[in-house]
């Protein structure tokens, strides 16, 4: 056998091997809609400091992530049917049903943002003279889905793809006034799409206790999915004591939403 073989012979043995190490990897299907700087478009530089954490704690680890961007509905479904095993952003209080890990996504802060100068928000009353965007599907507080239900005419509700996005860009045509949302999400797409200067930030509601955003496991596969959780929570503690997650988040303009002592 000459040496040209032995090399063809060496790099498909090579190619099969990857392709079987491949193949013997388990898989975690993630999904989630759109939602930067959580998680954005798979396979792109900048998929998400969620989606980023998860390749790094899980890939070392062994397994495979699968990530897949779709409507948020759809992305809860899937999670609770058990079709997908991890669901990016979600309240714990909004998803009972689910298993959560104990490390979160930082804090959710219900902001409001308008085309309005000199407007504010200061409670449910000062929604009263407005049109507010909202997204189909999140967790929005009990007393704004409250008054969605009594007064669905003072409510745009976008669903589909990219729906902050397009609330923004209806908010700079003024079709609507305000855009409730979370300000780690709304603050990012403003800059992105060169809006910080045209809208203005209208303050935020006041939780009476802090709300977090998390990730969150199906519990069609229990035992799997407290494992899951208990690899997540082991991998982003190491990150943090590392200083990983704070480098990370950094490539996001953000900063680590717990400090440690």
């Amino acid at each position: 056998m000459n040496q040209k073989t032995l090399c063809i012979l060496y790099c498909v043995l090579l190619l099969l091997g990857m392709e079987l190490s491949a193949w013997g990897q388990e898989q975690i299907v993630v999904v989630a809609d759109e939602r930067m700087p959580y998680n954005g478009r798979t396979g792109s530089r900048m998929e998400g400091y969620a989606v980023e954490i998860l390749r790094a704690v899980f890939e070392s680890k062994g397994y495979e992530i699968q990530y897949q961007p779709m409507p948020w509905k759809r992305a809860v479904d899937d999670v609770r049917s058990g079709k997908a095993d991890i669901l990016i952003g979600c309240l714990q209080d909004d998803h009972s049903g689910f298993i959560f890990p104990n490390e979160t996504l930082g804090k959710d802060l219900l902001c409001f943002y308008t085309n309005q100068p000199g407007w504010m928000f200061a409670g449910e009353e000062s929604l009263a003279d407005v049109m507010v965007g909202l997204v189909k599907g999140y967790e929005y507080r009990d007393w704004l889905r409250d008054a969605v239900i009594r007064s669905p005419e003072k409510f745009h509700v976008m669903y589909g793809d990219e729906p902050v996005v397009r609330l923004l860009k209806m908010l700079k045509d003024k079709r609507i006034q305000v855009l409730a949302g979370n300000k780690v999400v709304v603050e990012y797409y403003l800059k992105s799409l060169g809006l910080k200067d045209v809208l203005f930030y209208g303050g935020c509601y006041a939780d009476p206790t802090d709300q977090y955003l998390s990730f969150a496991m199906t519990s069609e596969r229990p035992e799997r999915s407290r494992k899951l959780c208990d690899i997540l929570d082991k991998g982003v503690s190491v990150m943090r004591k590392t200083g990983q997650l704070n480098y990370l988040l950094l490539k996001y303009g953000l900063k680590d939403w717990i400090q440690l002592r």
